[in-house]
């Protein structure tokens, strides 16, 4: 079972006010913007369908949901990544459309089949993801979809980045590996997934210089592309994981 004090207490810290701006400065959202997008392509905008996410960080995804038509309700542990939310919520006036609560997946105090989606996001490496799963499918309606986006525990070059770089290495993630991803596809009807960045994700290093950074990701995307056309089976040793189940 996962020490869910030391991570409530490591985000807590995480979320701190004077931290946030540092957590939006390093959030890759342009980088993984294909994996997003794979994603978004499941969820229908659609008002009045209810959606759940679990582990909503800064709030950028709950925001972009409720844009869409969903009525979105957000859990954490942590009460400061609560509070960066219910800020970014109030800023585009979108607090009515998202509900904010500090609550454990282990243990999710929500009725059965009460969503139409469950989105969460780089969170199950932090906690029983066996354990998360099974309350996301209680949680869930009938045909209802659950989008998890998640590192996975196949790449060399990317195992070399944490052992000696990881900022999440206080709190000892289990990432999960290609055959989580398929045991998981086992509790639902369906189930469907990609998994982007075999080696793309080199381009990084020169983030701050932002010219070269565009030129080169996009180099090596095309690059990375070519090869998993060609070896597809490659594609299980990239680094980010998208699952889509269907209960």
């Amino acid at each position: 079972m996962k020490d869910i004090e030391k991570i409530k207490s490591y985000y807590d810290r995480f979320w701190l006010p004077e931290n946030v701006k540092e957590q939006q400065e390093s959030d890759f959202f342009e980088y993984e913007e294909e994996s997003m997008n794979y994603a978004l392509n499941y969820l229908n905008k659609s008002k009045n369908k209810k959606l759940l996410e679990i582990g909503p960080g800064k709030g950028y995804n709950a925001v972009k949901f409720a844009k869409m038509g969903f009525k979105v309700t957000a859990i954490d542990i942590s009460r400061n990544s609560l509070k960066s939310c219910k800020e970014l919520a109030k800023k585009y006036d979108l607090l009515k459309n998202i509900n904010l609560i500090q609550m454990d997946a282990h243990n999710m105090k929500f009725k059965s089949n009460q969503f139409d989606a469950i989105f969460i996001k780089t969170t199950l490496m932090h906690l029983d993801y066996i354990k998360v799963i099974k309350e996301c499918k209680r949680v869930l309606k009938k045909n209802g979809i659950l989008i998890s986006i998640e590192p996975i525990d196949e790449n060399l070059l990317i195992k070399f980045y944490r052992l000696f770089f990881s900022q999440f290495k206080e709190t000892k993630p289990r990432y999960l590996k290609y055959k989580d991803l398929l045991s998981i596809s086992r509790n639902f009807e369906k189930s469907y997934r990609k998994i982007f960045y075999l080696f793309s994700f080199i381009s990084l290093i020169f983030r701050e210089k932002t010219k070269l950074y565009k030129i080169i990701s996009k180099i090596l995307k095309k690059s990375e592309n070519l090869v998993l056309r060609v070896i597809p089976d490659l594609e299980n040793k990239c680094w980010l994981s998208v699952s889509i189940y269907v209960k």
